[in-house]
């Protein structure tokens, strides 16, 4: 019997853009490009299993500079939806590592959002994502905030909460990264709260479905 495969939580870019990557430095380990090209190398081993089969990814967001004071912050998220949206339809630029045919692997995309910001911006952001993902706006599925490097409260802020139950009932899911060997357990704890928060009085089709895509406790 063959085995399905969707890699659920892939970060791609392609080498034009790693300027706009909030954590990238010259000699950080991942410096370079890394695209559909590097990842079918990194997976070829897996392709050659009889009986398995790769289907394709979920292409998460990589954390591109944003700010959340104007939307001027959008900027380069919003650019980084340009570069998946030219995976996903096929149409790459010279240089960035995929070709026409590698489209059909692009299964689902989660961007950044301003999720702190509140629900009335989030309607506004995803207003502009959608016009700009034109025929790739199926694919988007959710969005993401990375609270693992944020202070305490972040995730339990009246807006955040809102956010989130504006993204359930939008039928999107909210990508949860949290890192409890940096920050502490705090980061836990506190995504308890959140999730109860995000759930209370909300029937169970509207709850947001929340992935918790990073939750280390050791090295």
């Amino acid at each position: 019997m063959s085995i399905d495969i969707i890699d659920s939580h892939i970060h791609l870019y392609p080498g034009s853009e790693v300027e706009s990557l909030a954590w990238y430095t010259n000699g950080h380990l991942l410096q370079g490009q890394h695209s559909v090209e590097d990842y079918l190398e990194a997976t070829k081993e897996l392709r050659k299993v009889s009986n398995q089969r790769l289907r394709g990814f979920i292409f998460i967001e990589t954390d591109r500079k944003s700010h959340l004071k104007s939307e001027a912050g959008w900027e380069e998220p919003l650019r980084e939806l340009d570069w998946i949206k030219r995976v996903a339809d096929g149409k790459p630029r010279s240089g960035e590592g995929h070709e026409p045919q590698h489209s059909q692997l692009c299964l689902g995309v989660v961007l950044w959002a301003p999720v702190p910001s509140g629900p009335e911006v989030m309607h506004r952001y995803t207003t502009k994502v959608r016009e700009r993902a034109e025929s790739t706006w199926p694919l988007v599925k959710g969005f993401r905030y990375l609270v693992q490097d944020k202070p305490p409260g972040t995730m339990l802020s009246a807006a955040f909460i809102e956010s989130l139950k504006w993204m359930g009932r939008s039928g999107f899911a909210f990508d949860l990264g949290v890192d409890a060997r940096s920050a502490g357990l705090w980061q836990l704890s506190e995504a308890v709260k959140m999730i109860e928060e995000a759930y209370r009085g909300i029937p169970e089709n509207q709850r947001v479905r929340i992935v918790i895509s990073k939750d280390t406790l050791a090295p």
